[in-house]
């Protein structure tokens, strides 16, 4: 199975090639961005409160009034079409309310045991969840706890290491690291991480 791109409508977007056996989902606007790259999105899913709903595409329309954002409804139609690993392009770089929420849906998807990274504004980011994540950056590497508590917190490889330490959702003790091009691994025996490294596209 291949890689499930989504791409929402913020105002940039890292530009991205699929390859055979991945789906690409337009979350409502996005069709934009992905106009302006010629790509055909597979699908457009959303509530099309703030576009107009394609008649030559494949569509998924939900009401305005609903219980989900666009993306996370996007991820549902890449996950029941068989898709575990899920690339979110645009949906950075616009509103915060719609950024922070993001990264809520991908804390959801990690608790599944699946993957996603939220590409944009020169960085990718993923959540791992009592697991262990291998990361290459040359750049900046932040770390942040998603839960209140994350334990047995292993930070190996970067400039600033970190062994079975404690991370908290109310201290940036993990923000700013430096990766050196080589291997590293984030890890954590008990809770919920936010990884972002500079980068301009998925590890996919």
């Amino acid at each position: 199975m291949g890689v499930c791109y989504i791409v929402g409508a913020a105002p940039t977007c890292t530009p991205f090639s699929p390859k055979e056996g991945d789906l690409v989902i337009a979350a409502d606007g996005g069709r934009a961005a992905l106009a302006l790259m010629g790509i055909r999105p597979d699908l457009v899913v959303g509530d099309f409160d703030s576009s107009i709903a394609p008649d030559d595409l494949p569509i998924v329309r939900h009401p305005v009034q609903k219980d989900d954002t666009d993306t996370a409804l996007a991820i549902e139609e890449g996950r029941a079409r068989g898709y575990t690993t899920f690339v979110l392009h645009g949906c950075t770089g616009g509103r915060a309310d719609h950024s922070f929420g993001v990264v809520q849906t991908l804390l959801s998807v990690a608790k599944r045991g699946e993957r996603a990274y939220l590409v944009g504004d020169g960085m990718v980011g993923t959540v791992v969840v009592n697991g262990s994540f291998p990361i290459r950056a040359e750049g900046k590497v932040s770390v942040f706890s998603l839960s209140e508590r994350s334990e047995g917190v292993n930070i190996l490889g970067l400039v600033y290491p970190l062994v079975n330490g404690v991370l908290t959702n109310d201290h940036p003790l993990g923000v700013s690291n430096e990766g050196s091009g080589s291997d590293a691994t984030v890890s954590v025996e008990k809770g919920a991480l936010y990884i972002l490294w500079e980068a301009e596209h998925a590890p996919v």
